[in-house]
């Protein structure tokens, strides 16, 4: 059995580079648990969550306190890390792999930002389990952390999971020399991908709580929606709703910092955007570099499980297939958006997304 890491061995490696990962965030216990990764793991993982604990890293918990000590020993981040934004099922995972090909350094879903949006949601309630001083001192903690990276990388660039979004402000106010991309798809094109399974995915289910705090903020109180009624497309459209109108008021408010893609845009031109993409990130890409990006092997592949092949054909299919298959579905998740969007006035900018 591999010894577990200590304090003490952590504390030395820190800020050599991005070899120890907090992993985890336990809010009630004040702990983080911090994992020994290769760099191959970064670069081959589409998510840094409990699927690594596959392969058995080394790991061990240090207080809070002691990580927060590190990461304040670590320099401000001014050389901050990337983000990428995304309302879900939209290609993030693709074009995470595409920029590392590029020089990017990837940091996929770190479990930790799952952990900060389900407290953020709570702010100001007398259940808030962090309180604004303590948020912040993690957000910034974590921010710091994720910028690093290995020798010859010109940046780290985190994609977030689509839950976290709402974490976006906070994120781009701990980093103020960050630069976001938003990625998004149509509604239709959402709700067929979603439904392509027999039954959509349970995560929707877990984060639905979470994003219907999001969209009742939005909305200025109760929207009139209840969770147990929805059915399978009416669910699967408020998560896109509460994503797109998220990702939609970070663009308004940052429009210097956040470059907006849509997905089936990039599709039509995929290596003059994923070159200005990587521009936009700073990376020192070429339009050649960019187009044999495109022309990798990573445009064939399942982003997520890149041992399957999976082209933008093979998507295409998939996603028509589905939608006549769940015409009813779809159009019961359609109608309530626009019947929200109609409704209230912090949904008006979501109309073009229609």
């Amino acid at each position: 059995m591999n010894a577990p890491l200590s304090t003490q061995e952590v504390a030395d490696g820190f800020a050599a580079g991005p070899r120890y990962f907090p992993h985890s965030l336990d809010i009630a216990a004040r702990r983080v648990l911090m994992l020994d990764l290769p760099v191959e793991t970064y670069l081959a993982e589409s998510f840094l969550d409990d699927r690594l604990f596959r392969s058995g890293p080394r790991g061990g918990w240090l207080g809070e306190d002691d990580f927060l000590a590190m990461a304040g020993q670590l320099p401000a981040p001014t050389d901050a890390p990337g983000f990428i934004f995304h309302v879900g099922h939209c290609g993030s995972t693709l074009l995470s792999r595409l920029l590392a090909a590029l020089g990017g350094f990837p940091v996929r879903e770190p479990t930790p930002l799952r952990v900060l949006a389900d407290a953020r949601c709570e702010a100001d309630k007398p259940w808030d389990p962090l309180g604004e001083a303590r948020c912040r001192a993690l957000i910034d903690a974590f921010v710091r952390s994720w910028a690093r990276r290995p020798e010859g990388a010109a940046t780290a660039i985190v994609k977030a999971t689509s839950l976290s979004s709402g974490l976006a402000p906070d994120l781009m106010a701990a980093a103020p020399g960050a630069s976001a991309l938003t990625v998004r798809i149509p509604l239709p094109s959402y709700l067929a991908a979603l439904l392509a399974p027999d039954e959509p995915s349970a995560d929707l289910m877990r984060g639905a709580r979470v994003r219907l705090s999001r969209l009742a903020s939005l909305c200025g109180g109760d929207p009139g929606v209840r969770l147990h009624a929805l059915s399978p497309g009416e669910l699967a459209a408020l998560s896109w709703l509460a994503e797109a109108s998220t990702l939609a008021g970070l663009a308004q408010a940052e429009p210097g910092r956040v470059m907006a893609l849509d997905f089936e845009g990039f599709l039509s031109r995929p290596g003059e955007i994923l070159h200005a993409v990587a521009a936009h990130f700073g990376l020192p890409a070429a339009p050649d570099d960019a187009e044999r990006s495109i022309a990798s092997p990573i445009m064939s592949r399942y982003s997520k499980s890149p041992d399957q092949g999976f082209t933008p054909d093979d998507r295409a299919a998939q996603q028509a297939e589905s939608a006549a298959r769940n015409a009813s579905e779809i159009a019961k998740g359609r109608a309530m958006v626009e019947g929200l969007v109609g409704r209230y006035e912090g949904l008006a900018g979501m109309s073009d997304w229609l």
